[in-house]
Parts: structure tokens; sequence; C-alpha cells
């Protein structure tokens, strides 16, 4: 079995792992010291129209459009109009003028079962969409991380137009798509002892009303959920970790895996190292700049369990990672529903906020 699902968190956020909690809900988000994290600067320019919402991934087209991943109803320009219909997109992968890769992730049933219902890696062509490969078949089939099936493909990088990357975070693997749909696993992502203190904080041990949450101990093996792929200047493949249940503080890992791995064992193998061990909360999203640094979108300083479970948290962190000195720069915080992040051909930053909400998402542009 997997860990803890995030109990149709695609409705409301995403799902990642198979199972449902059966703890009730929060009808409050927990405290939090408003002094205890800098503060976003006011965007400077924003622009929606109405999302269908939710939100995921954000990308830029050849022509300098931004593209935006609404998983209700497929992928958008930054004003919220549907430019392909494709209900259920996660992510998006521009190749060239008018084409692009696209992941469609799973949708889950009200007992949290994983079925198929459409995970695939797609290309655009045109405004034509052609399923290229059908990726819970493929994890059925195989359970590369032997597990129990499960797969929700999330993040799609390009290898151009021949192949593509896929994070399935469901199968917690990196996969590596051509165009006639052949499927290679790249990458496997182990589980990793982590703090159940996190956890705890949120929903205010002791409680009654969490009580199996209390009870937990203090280190439990959680599933790494790799959410987001971006491919190098150097060519090699960096992969964020969203990290599941139970949704821990700061474990969240970034690794560099290279190009020519295959079947690799992160943490184990020759081709894969740690570029940071842990040190990020619920990564999301990760983009290169022109300037060669790494921008991570983290969900929510507080998890994921803040946002999906307690409908909290006190929004998302974008930073900067000098690649040479791994030194990183906190770019902007505080921002609610951050899903999503992309360069303009400008060099201009833009993010994915209040993702969960169609009365609020948007795409606003990050000062730096």
């Amino acid at each position: 079995m997997k860990n803890l699902s995030l109990c149709s968190l695609l409705f409301l956020l995403f799902m990642f792992v198979t199972g449902c909690s059966e703890e009730p809900v929060a009808t409050e988000a927990p405290s939090v010291d408003p002094t205890a994290t800098s503060t976003i600067s006011a965007p400077q320019e924003s622009s929606t129209e109405g999302f269908t919402t939710p939100l995921f991934g954000l990308a830029t087209a050849p022509n300098g459009n931004i593209l935006v991943a609404d998983s209700g109803a497929g992928i958008a320009n930054a004003s919220g109009v549907i430019e392909i219909p494709l209900p259920g997109v996660t992510d998006i992968a521009p190749i060239g003028s008018g084409s692009m890769w696209a992941t469609t992730g799973a949708a889950g049933g009200e007992d949290g079962a994983i079925t198929d219902t459409g995970q695939g890696l797609h290309q655009v062509s045109n405004g034509n969409i052609k399923l290229i490969a059908n990726l819970f078949a493929y994890e059925e089939a195989n359970d590369p991380d032997g597990a129990g099936v499960d797969s929700n493909p999330f993040g799609v990088a390009s290898l151009g137009g021949n192949a593509a990357l896929v994070t399935d975070s469901g199968g917690n693997d990196l996969l590596r798509v051509d165009k006639q749909g052949n499927i290679e696993v790249i990458a496997l992502f182990p589980d990793e002892l982590v703090s159940t203190a996190n956890l705890k904080s949120l929903v205010g041990c002791p409680n009654p009303d969490f009580a199996s949450i209390c009870d937990l101990p203090e280190m439990i093996p959680a599933q790494a959920v790799p959410t987001s792929v971006a491919v190098g200047s150097d060519g090699y493949y960096y992969v964020g970790e969203l990290k599941g249940f139970p949704a821990p503080a700061g474990e969240s890992n970034i690794w560099r895996i290279s190009p020519d791995a295959s079947g690799e064992e992160c943490g184990t193998g020759a081709r894969s190292e740690k570029l940071f061990d842990g040190g990020f909360t619920s990564i999301i999203d990760l983009v290169f700049c022109e300037d060669g640094k790494l921008y991570v979108a983290e969900l929510d300083e507080l998890s994921w369990f803040a946002v999906e479970v307690l409908g909290g948290g006190v929004g998302g962190t974008i930073s900067a990672i000098d690649l040479a000195t791994l030194e990183v720069e906190v770019v902007a915080s505080e921002i609610p529903g951050l899903t999503g992040i992309t360069f303009g051909k400008d060099g201009t930053l833009w993010a994915i906020t209040n993702a969960l909400n169609p009365e609020l998402a948007e795409v606003i542009e990050i000062p730096r």
C-alpha cells in the first residue's frame, strides 16, 4: 500500500498517494506567528478573467505567451481564456511554435482509490491533442517502485520534439517518454524517515479529534512525491520533492540526475545526488533562469497538509539557488496558493497565486 493519501487532492489541489485519511477536517486554520516570515511585495502587474481552477503548471511559449495548466478546463493563457481544452492537465512544456507536451493527472474517487482516469502524456500541436502514453497503464503493468499501483503525472519538461521527462508523483519516479510512447524509468525516489513534529504542531496535539496523528511515533517513513523537473544548462535533470505524509517541514529534497541515468535508485546509485538534503517544504515547481540560477517554488511553508487538510497555511515561497555556491536567496514569500512559476521572455518572473480559488486565481509578476 502507498502512504496516506492527500484525499482526492486533485479536486482541491492534487492527489499523490493511495489510501484516504478518515481524520475529520479542521474548521479553523492553525495559528501562525505573523512576525515569523517575511512578506511578498505587492505585485506590479496581474491579470485574470476567470480560471476554472485548480491551476498547476505555468510555462512560457516561444512567442512569449504565458500558458497555464488549468486542470478544471485545459491549457489557458494568463487571462484565464482556455486555448486548448484538456481537463485534468497538470503541467505543460512548450516545444516550439504551437506545440507542447502536456501531462494529465489522477482524479480520485470518493474512496480514494487510484484508477485509470486519464493519467498520461500528450503532445499538443496547432490545437490538436494526441495521447502519447497512458502512464497509469504503465504503472499498473510495472509498478517500478514496488509500493503498489499509483500514478499521478504532475510535472513535465521538454527534451525537444522527440521526448519529454515526466515526474509521476504517485509512482515516485522520473520517466522519459518518447513520441512513439516508449517509456523508460530514469530514476526512482526513495522513502525517508522524517519527523512528525510539524504535523502534530499543525493539528495542535494533544487533540482528540486527531488522536491517530498525535499518537504517531516521532519519526515515520515518508514517500518522496516528486512534483517537478527542470533541465539545467549542464544537461542534468533537477527534480524537486513535495514529500508525502506526515507532511514534514524542511524535508523536501532536490535531486540532480545524470542524463545517462536509467533505472537509477536515487540515494544509492552513482548517477544521482542530493543537491539539497532537505531544506525546503512541499516543493511544487522548479525553473531555471537565464542566469543559470535554479528557482524553487514551495507550496506552503507549513506544508501541503496545512493547505489541503486544514484549509490554512501561511503561503508559499520562491527561492533562487546559485548552483556554483549552493547559496539560497528568498525572492518572495507568503504567496497564497502558489503552484507554478515561469520566466517570461523579458526575464520577468511570473507565478500562480490562489490556485484553488476560481474567484481569486491569477498569474502575477514577482518583483526581484
